[in-house]
């Protein structure tokens, strides 16, 4: 039998660590120590050891000995609170942004799979006016989760406007590595799109409905990178917006050399890709949607600016 959660409370306050000064010397996230207190989990033996060493106690200490409040020095009451209110201030944003950054996202997907849904409504029911409903029905849906994550999203910062820095920096390193894969999938799969829709256009060339179905899954994909890179971007904001609230307000847009760089690099290469669908594949009429897809992508790049 294990007294873990009961004794590393008290061996905490008598070394005089709160769990978020406890937290960032053991190198995790404040919720891991809460859960170890609250006997939902138990850390590493690894992690214990280094934990024995912080307490300046012995394992059995840590883990068997069951020790006494007695032990321990009363805690201060203006400091609980105040990590107490901290903590609760955590999970409320935490929880907020990621409502948020889904909602936004869903969204933007239905905004895009409108535009697919008027071309996938013309392969199921043909040129009758059914095909305009699920447009309707997706742009509605769009409209209200907007309205609804807008509204909510400025009930929250009116309320909480100045936000402290709560995510330590292990959290925020693992974040940038799921960013950047995140954001290179899916501008890939937006330049894929385009191999897709031109592809599909010539294979179905002699189908009576072979553009409309092209299309229709050039949309889709578009709608599910759009929304992936909108969810991406509110995450960003979720791990990095936080204690900057003052500075951010009096940022300044500068476009970075990089930037520039990088568009004249998306649109030389959407000309040579244009040329070369209608030189050697006569797909001139599908090939153009490379330039606005290319625009898309330069305000991606462009949107990196500095102070």
């Amino acid at each position: 039998m294990t007294h873990f959660e009961h004794n590393l409370p008290i061996l905490r306050r008598r070394a005089g660590y709160t769990q978020e000064s406890l937290a960032e010397a053991l190198g995790v996230s404040r919720q891991a120590v809460s859960k170890w207190e609250s006997g939902q989990t138990l850390p590493e033996a690894a992690t214990l050891l280094t934990l024995a060493d912080l307490l300046s106690c012995t394992l059995d200490q840590l883990m068997r000995e069951e020790l006494s409040e007695a032990d321990s020095p009363p805690p201060d009451t203006a400091e609980a609170e105040a990590e107490e209110a901290r903590f609760a201030l955590f999970v409320a944003y935490d929880q907020h942004m990621d409502r948020f950054s889904v909602l936004m996202a869903v969204g933007v997907f239905l905004s895009i799979a409108s535009i697919a849904s008027i071309l996938g409504g013309c392969l199921v029911w043909g040129e009758t006016g059914f095909v305009i409903l699920p447009f309707f029905l997706c742009v509605a849906a769009a409209v209200f989760l907007f309205i609804w994550g807008g509204i909510a999203h400025s009930d929250f910062r009116k309320a909480h406007p100045d936000i402290p820095p709560l995510y330590n920096a292990d959290a925020i390193a693992a974040f940038q590595r799921i960013f950047r894969f995140g954001i290179a999938a899916a501008v890939a799969a937006i330049l894929a799109a385009v191999a897709v829709l031109i592809g599909l256009s010539l294979f179905w060339r002699n189908e009576a409905y072979g553009g409309l179905a092209a299309c229709t899954i050039f949309f889709l994909v578009i709608a599910v990178a759009v929304a992936a890179l909108t969810y991406l971007g509110i995450q960003y904001t979720k791990y990095h917006g936080s204690g900057d609230t003052q500075e951010a307000a009096s940022w300044t847009y500068t476009p970075s050399p990089s930037s520039d760089h990088g568009s004249g690099f998306i649109m030389s290469a959407a000309t040579i890709i244009f040329l070369v669908a209608g030189f050697v594949f006569d797909a001139w009429h599908l090939a153009w949607i490379i330039f606005p897809v290319g625009g898309l992508l330069c305000g991606m790049v462009g949107g990196t600016g500095k102070k």
